[in-house]
């Protein structure tokens, strides 16, 4: 049983999962993990599990959904266990940054007119927005920088940017939170086994997830990303870099 949700899980044996920055609640039984939310997070569910769902029919290795619970309580997504290890907990190595780079790259060569979910630009700045005016901003996700910062500060950087970035849009199917705890490798050959936590995928400007890696890899790894870009076929734009990464974090309260 869910504990906040109430939703009933099938049969008995689940274990809870503590991994993860998100509302939700997640279990697991064996080869199987559950997804739980109470009624104000059903259509946000939903719509992760519509992307696991288009997900698992492209090359991109992931998740299958096994099941759909919902009701009154709320509801529960059941999928499967995607193998391997998340990158942050293995070791860095070129050959691991390589793979990571590549994966991406996959990623974002996907057909865009096969994906039917958009992250519209103007619309992630309004989800920005309305944390910011919530007073909703969690200081744990924002450098020590930006911390000694007013986050309408912070917003007004973003629109100062808005109008140029929005310009240069080089639109691909992203992730939508491309960090390390997401991508999931074989310890032995480091070849991508599966993506996962795919609630914010959808077509976007591809800066939206090479800013994440790029501040992953600085932060978890303390290496520059000068290799990943590299492998991944791109001179990064600085200004669109710095855009993604401060906007991402004013997205989630």
């Amino acid at each position: 049983m869910c504990e906040d949700c109430g939703v009933l899980l099938p049969e008995s044996g689940w274990e809870p999962v503590n991994a993860g920055e998100s509302d939700t609640e997640v279990f697991r039984r064996g080869a199987v993990y559950a997804k739980c939310c109470g009624p104000a997070g059903v259509g946000e569910l939903l719509a992760e599990r519509d992307r696991v769902e288009w997900l698992s029919g492209t090359s991109i290795p992931g998740a299958a959904v096994l099941d759909w619970i919902e009701g009154d309580e709320g509801a529960a997504l059941l999928t499967s266990t995607v193998p391997g290890v998340a990158a942050i907990d293995l070791p860095w190595s070129d050959k691991l940054v390589d793979s990571f780079a590549l994966t991406l790259r996959a990623f974002h060569e996907l057909p865009l007119e096969s994906c039917p979910f958009e992250r519209r630009l103007d619309d992630v700045v309004g989800q920005a927005e309305d944390v910011v005016r919530r007073g909703a901003v969690n200081p744990d996700f924002l450098t020590d920088e930006w911390r000694l910062v007013q986050p309408e500060e912070l917003l007004a950087r973003l629109h100062a940017e808005l109008p140029s970035v929005r310009e240069k849009a080089d639109l691909v199917v992203c992730h939508g939170d491309a960090c390390l705890p997401n991508f999931l490798f074989d310890p032995d050959t480091l070849d991508c086994t599966g993506a996962i936590d795919v609630g914010r995928l959808g077509i976007a400007d591809r800066y939206a997830d090479l800013a994440l890696v790029r501040a992953q890899l600085q932060d978890e790894w303390s290496i520059d990303a000068d290799r990943f870009f590299a492998t991944y076929g791109l001179t990064p734009d600085p200004q669109r870099l710095a855009f993604y990464h401060l906007l991402d974090p004013l997205t989630w309260g």
